[in-house]
């Protein structure tokens, strides 16, 4: 009987820390197309985004929808710095327009910087607050904000058994 109301406890105390989190467990992360699709609609929540985490700053990284968006783009970034080294006007310079996601630290700058790194030039399943407010064509957002506050970061290879986008 005292096993029974163990169990029982145990069982409870995971659900309340699933509900308390935000996000279950068991919810299929959104991908990149998703997210962007419906930031409006899901800022301020709790929102898990799979992608390709790319090339990360400080405190800001992006997701992609896959690998060769990310490399796509960061060519154009080298690019645009050689031609700017050599003196030439970039104002007509193409940047890719892949679907992505920027990741800030949020609150949780160090676990970002510690944690993220890891997990850079791969799959990966982000958790985090959705935010629309750089998406606002009157808001100027500064270095380090971002379409998803970061809370953490989890490789989509392990934590889905090989879930890719």
């Amino acid at each position: 009987m005292k096993g029974s109301h163990l169990r029982s406890a145990i069982v409870l105390l995971f659900a309340l820390a699933i509900v308390a989190y935000g996000i279950s467990i068991f919810t299929r992360p959104l991908t990149v197309d998703e997210f962007v699709h419906q930031i409006d609609k899901l800022d301020g929540q709790t929102v898990a985004v799979t992608g390709y985490l790319g090339e990360c700053q400080v405190s800001h990284c992006m997701l992609y929808r896959n690998k060769v968006e990310s490399d796509d783009f960061n060519r154009a970034v080298a690019e645009v710095r050689a031609e700017l080294e050599d003196g030439a006007d970039i104002s007509s310079s193409p940047f890719p327009d892949h679907p992505s996601v920027s990741i800030s630290s949020g609150s949780k700058s160090t676990i970002f910087e510690l944690g993220v790194q890891s997990y850079k030039d791969g799959y990966v399943v982000i958790t985090g607050e959705a935010t629309n407010r750089c998406r606002s064509k009157d808001v100027q957002c500064k270095d380090g904000e971002g379409d998803i506050k970061f809370s953490s970061v989890h490789s989509a290879w392990t934590l889905f058994g090989g879930y890719r986008r």
